[in-house]
C-alpha cells in the first residue's frame, strides 16, 4: 500500500494537465499568498506623544551636576516651545527653571533667559501665572552670595517686565525695590546702619560694568509701576464707560484691597523694634499705582536723586541710562 501510493504522487507529478476554455488555470504547487490585511496607524499622534513624553523625561536633568548637561537641556525646550506651550508640560518647566535663575554657570543663566524671552513671546499668560515662584527666586538672586548671580539677576527681572510687569508691580514692589537698590549698592533711610546693604557687591569700588544693566532695569521698572497703562478704547467703550461710571462710582473702592489695613487673612512674624521703620512700606501698601507713587516718593525718591546725578557726571552707558531716570521722575513726580 505505500509502495503504490509513493508511485501514485510521483506520477502525477509528470501528468499533464488538460486546460479547458474559458477557466483560469490552477495555482502552481509553489505559490505563496502576498495579500495582507493591516490596521489604519495614526502616525503624526503617536510621534506628538512620542515627543511629549521625551521632553518630560528630560525634567530631571535640569538639576543635573555638569552644566553642559544642564544647558543642552534648556536648548532642546526654547526649540519645543511652539510645540509644547498649550500642554501640560509647561508647568512643570516653568517651576524647574526658574530655580535656574540661581545657577552658578553663566552659561546656563544666559540659556534660561532665552527660554523666559521665548515663553513670552508665544503666550505671556504662563509667565503670568507663575509670578508669584519668578519673583521668589529673582529676589533669592538679588540677595545670592555670589556677586555674578547677583548681577545678573536684574536681566531676568527685566525680561520678564515685558510680559508680566503689571503682575510683578502688584505682588512685589517693595521686594523688587529694595533687590534693585541693594544691588546698585544704594542705602535708603530705612536702610542706613542695618545689614541690609551688606553683600558681595557692597563696596565703595564695586565692578561697574554691570550698572548700566542695573539702571535700565530700575527705568522699567520704574515706568511699569509709577506710570498709568495705557489702554486702547473706542467710541462705544467710552460713551459705555460714561454711561455705567454713576451706577459703579458707589460700588467698587478706589484702591484695591480697601479693608487690607484690618489685616484679617495676612500672617505676620513678631517684628523687633529695629524694624518698626519698615512698617510704611509693607507689600498692602504698593497695590496700586498712586501707593507705588507715594513708597517710591517717601522711601526711595531722595537716594535716587542723589545717586543718579553722580553717575551722570561719570558719563558712559551707565550715564545715559541714568540720565533717562532722570527725565522719568521729573515726569512722574512733577
Amino acid at each position: 500500500m505505500t509502495k503504490s501510493k509513493k508511485q501514485k504522487q510521483k506520477k502525477k507529478d509528470f501528468l499533464k494537465k488538460k486546460l479547458k476554455v474559458g477557466k483560469p488555470t490552477g495555482k502552481p504547487s509553489n505559490s505563496t499568498d502576498t495579500s495582507f490585511t493591516a490596521r489604519t496607524l495614526s502616525v503624526r499622534s503617536q510621534l506628538v506623544n512620542n515627543a511629549g513624553d521625551d521632553l518630560r523625561k528630560r525634567l530631571p536633568l535640569l538639576k543635573h551636576h555638569n552644566d553642559k548637561v544642564r544647558k543642552e537641556t534648556l536648548g532642546i525646550y526654547i526649540k519645543a516651545i511652539p510645540k509644547i506651550i498649550s500642554t501640560q508640560l509647561m508647568t512643570p518647566l516653568i517651576s524647574q527653571t526658574s530655580q535656574l535663575i540661581c545657577d552658578d554657570s553663566k552659561d546656563v543663566r544666559e540659556q534660561l533667559l532665552e527660554l523666559f524671552d521665548e515663553v513670552g513671546k508665544h503666550d505671556e499668560q504662563v509667565l503670568k501665572l507663575h509670578c508669584r515662584s519668578l519673583v521668589l527666586y529673582i529676589n533669592m538672586g538679588m540677595t545670592h552670595i555670589l556677586p555674578r548671580v547677583q548681577a545678573d539677576s536684574t536681566k531676568f527681572l527685566g525680561c520678564l517686565l515685558k510680559y508680566c510687569g503689571q503682575e510683578f508691580c502688584d505682588q512685589a514692589w517693595n521686594k523688587l525695590m529694595a533687590g534693585i537698590f541693594r544691588v546698585l549698592s544704594w542705602e535708603t533711610q530705612h536702610s542706613k546702619n542695618s545689614n541690609q546693604a551688606a553683600g558681595a557687591m557692597q563696596t565703595s569700588k564695586r565692578d561697574n560694568k554691570f550698572q548700566a544693566a542695573h539702571l535700565s532695569t530700575l527705568y522699567a521698572l520704574l515706568e511699569c509701576g509709577c506710570k498709568e497703562p495705557t489702554v486702547e478704547t473706542t467710541d462705544e467703550d467710552t460713551t459705555s464707560n460714561i454711561q455705567n461710571f454713576e451706577e459703579i462710582q458707589y460700588m467698587t473702592p478706589s484702591f484695591p484691597q480697601a479693608y487690607g489695613y484690618l489685616k484679617l487673612f495676612d500672617k505676620q512674624l513678631k517684628s523687633s523694634s529695629s524694624n518698626k521703620d519698615n512698617s510704611s512700606v509693607s507689600s498692602s501698601d504698593a497695590l496700586d499705582v498712586e501707593s507705588r507713587i507715594r513708597n517710591v516718593e517717601n522711601v526711595y525718591l531722595p537716594t535716587m536723586k542723589k545717586q543718579i546725578e553722580q553717575i551722570i557726571q561719570e558719563g558712559g552707558e551707565a550715564g545715559k541710562n541714568a540720565n533717562n531716570i532722570k527725565k522719568l521722575i521729573s515726569e512722574i513726580f512733577s
